[in-house]
């Protein structure tokens, strides 16, 4: 998109030629976006609802949800310059933009494109079908008064949209009159962002309690976190550097992640460098950051494509694991044993349960759930005796629509638009049913020369 003449955005203008091919493609990654979404709500649903998956991880997506424009969230302790980057993302200012040195934004604010400026409050927000938030009524109905959406005209808007953050506070301030779980909140937003851009001021670089439960929540996503140590034109070459070794050894302290992570360096607003000795440094971060955030249309198919496919993975071992676990029970417990009763034999057995499960079903590792959480969600659940999935039929069918999801459907929707070249032998570029996913490799690239059938 090519925004208005002097702001940020305005640099990423294409001639027409490749701004038709952009639309083309863009139009073909809507379609498949569309079909990602039926395949989902028709095949992984139904075994959501069947087996509560809600109630062990996150709840069902929504249609408003799944083909949203990617969302990008800004986090950071008060005064981080969150707000000022929107404002210099956008090109546009706003009374509801406030921005100070003490704590100023005391709501979680969605900026989305309109045509002309309007704040929509949370209630309103939460119920409209144009915006992927109806999921925030899980935090009740005083919540609404901490969230709202405001439409801007900016052509940013147009591919991304900007979720807006309460600062952090320190020590006992960030209990004090929030009626909410803002951890909470902020995993729900996480969850469904495409980036999260965690916001430091180099003059403050300390983190607060409330930051480190944030960066807690953030670690299933830290693949889509990015920092910006913003204002970094206000001290010093020497101090800076200081400061951004002290601020990756943090992060490292808190994420215990091997990877460094990727830290933009600048001053994310219009005006002036006050310390000119790094502006290449600032110039170029800026241009870095633009071109992160451009990409995220295109990377959204496969984000979606993703999310799909690992909550179809998640809901087929969820459902093992549970189907195994009711045909474990002893004759005594399924019969007359108390709700109490059983989940105390569960808990008594569960780590042999839990093993055997993912031995008789032969699961990956890397599909099964953290044991002790599970077991947590697993006995929070009333007559629990009734919710445990039989060993039947209907696991048979639910796991083999499963594996269609996976092994199929998932793959012709996306064949040919997720930007990868198919080699001259790939499925893909034959007959799509001529070599089955999971056969016999020699079946499959010389029609049936070795035989061997497709594995269960």
């Amino acid at each position: 998109a090519v925004g208005p003449p002097g702001t940020p955005w305005s640099a990423g203008g294409a001639d027409e030629a490749l701004a038709a091919e952009a639309q083309e493609r863009r139009r073909s990654e809507d379609a498949a976006m569309r079909q990602l979404w039926r395949i989902y709500r028709d095949s992984v649903q139904p075994v959501e609802q069947r087996t509560h998956f809600s109630k062990f991880f996150a709840r069902a997506m929504t249609e408003e949800e799944f083909v949203a424009r990617p969302q990008v969230l800004l986090l950071g302790q008060y005064s981080t310059g969150k707000t000022t980057m929107v404002k210099w993302l956008t090109g546009r200012d706003s009374p509801h933009f406030d921005v100070g040195p003490n704590p100023s934004t005391d709501k979680f604010m969605a900026i989305v494109h309109g045509d002309e400026e309007r704040l929509i409050r949370g209630g309103a927000a939460t119920c409209l079908a144009e915006l992927p938030y109806q999921g925030l009524d899980v935090f009740g109905a005083t919540f609404f008064n901490s969230f709202a959406a405001l439409t801007v005209s900016s052509d940013v808007l147009k591919d991304i949209t900007l979720v807006d953050t309460p600062g952090v506070l320190a020590g006992a301030n960030h209990r004090d009159g929030r009626d909410y779980d803002f951890a909470s909140v902020v995993a729900w937003l996480a969850e469904r962002a495409d980036l999260v851009l965690l916001s430091f001021d180099p003059l403050r670089c300390d983190m607060a309690d409330e930051f480190k439960e944030v960066l807690q929540v953030l670690k299933p996503h830290r693949d889509k976190v990015r920092c910006v140590l913003n204002k970094a034109d206000t001290v010093e070459a020497t101090e800076l550097v200081r400061v951004y070794g002290a601020l990756l050894w943090n992060l490292g302290q808190v994420l215990k992640t091997a990877e460094v992570t990727r830290v933009f360096v600048s001053s994310f607003w219009e005006r002036e460098y006050k310390h000119k000795d790094l502006q290449k440094l600032f110039d170029d971060d800026k241009q870095k950051i633009l071109k992160e955030l451009r990409s995220l249309p295109r990377a959204t198919l496969q984000r979606k494509t993703h999310l799909v496919v690992q909550r179809a993975r998640m809901v087929r071992a969820h459902y093992r694991i549970l189907s195994y676990m009711q045909s474990q029970l002893p004759m005594w417990v399924k019969t007359w044993a108390s709700d109490e009763k059983l989940k105390t034999w569960l808990a008594q057995n569960w780590d042999r349960l839990f093993d055997g499960a993912q031995k008789h079903h032969g699961l990956s590792s890397g599909d099964m759930p953290n044991r002790n959480a599970f077991l947590k969600s697993l006995v929070r659940l009333d007559d629990l005796a009734r919710k445990l999935p039989k060993a039947d039929g209907d696991l048979a069918k639910a796991i083999e629509a499963l594996d269609r999801v996976i092994e199929r459907d998932v793959p012709d929707v996306t064949r040919g638009v997720v930007g990868v070249t198919a080699a001259p032998l790939c499925p893909s570029k034959r007959d799509p049913g001529s070599a089955k996913r999971g056969g016999n490799f020699f079946a499959g690239m010389f029609g049936g020369w070795g035989g061997g059938d497709e594995h269960a």
